[in-house]
């Protein structure tokens, strides 16, 4: 009887490993085919999304598809995905920065609300390929971002009288060279900036978070890479 159930027991272990290693192998096989397919296959669809698409409700199930192809992929091919996607919105932000400065006063505020949306569409697709999924934004999340707002307004209301001295602030310095007229740097100020700066403010006027997303873009980081 014991000899009866050790052999059972044994035939379970090895029929466990053999079926293990079949679905590990199966899994290896599936990616060898279909992996840089659904790379190439979701970069198309992201794209097509970011430039055809008008806002996050309507791309509702191609961002979801996406997503779950970002959940079958290893993180080198995912990086490729984001990088590709990182080119496609600069490319769009670039072209919407552009026209902006075409459009009249009149013209420029609907197209405001339009790069808004294409802007959260974008965040949308950010979140999406990033392994895990989208993240929810919380009550939380409102909140602060609200604290935000009312903390910067009020420092713009009632800016900082007196700054406290640093040790070594009684030491004299020696007075730095004056540059000549012929060496000073001018603030670049490049269409992107200018649209970016608009797009934030009316963001803020709609009251819409563009979080730390449109703070990036806004900020002209993105530009000095």
């Amino acid at each position: 009887m014991a000899k009866k159930q050790q052999k059972q027991s044994s035939g379970f272990r090895k029929l466990v490993l053999y079926g293990t290693g079949a679905f590990a192998i199966g899994g290896i096989l599936i990616y060898s085919f279909t992996g840089p397919n659904l790379a190439a296959e979701t970069m198309e669809m992201q794209q097509k999304v970011l430039m055809e698409g008008k806002d996050f409700a309507s791309s509702k199930e191609k961002i979801r598809e996406i997503m779950q192809n970002i959940d079958l992929m290893p993180a080198k091919e995912i990086y490729k995905v984001r990088r590709d996607l990182g080119r496609s919105v600069g490319q769009l932000s670039k072209q919407s920065a552009e026209k902006y400065l075409q459009l009249s006063d009149a013209e420029r505020t609907a197209f405001l609300d339009e790069g808004i949306e294409k802007m959260q569409l974008a965040k949308a697709l950010f979140d999406a390929t990033n392994q895990g999924g989208m993240p929810t934004r919380t009550e939380a999340d409102i909140e602060r971002y609200k604290r935000y707002r009312e903390e910067r307004e009020a420092a713009k209301k009632n800016p900082p009288q007196n700054k406290e001295k640093k040790p070594g602030d009684g030491e004299k310095k020696k007075p730095k060279p004056k540059p000549n007229d012929g060496e000073k740097k001018k603030p670049t100020v490049t269409p992107e900036k200018v649209y970016f700066e608009a797009l934030l403010k009316r963001a803020e006027e709609r009251n819409i978070d563009m979080g730390r997303f449109g703070r990036y873009y806004g900020s002209g980081r993105r530009g000095r890479r």
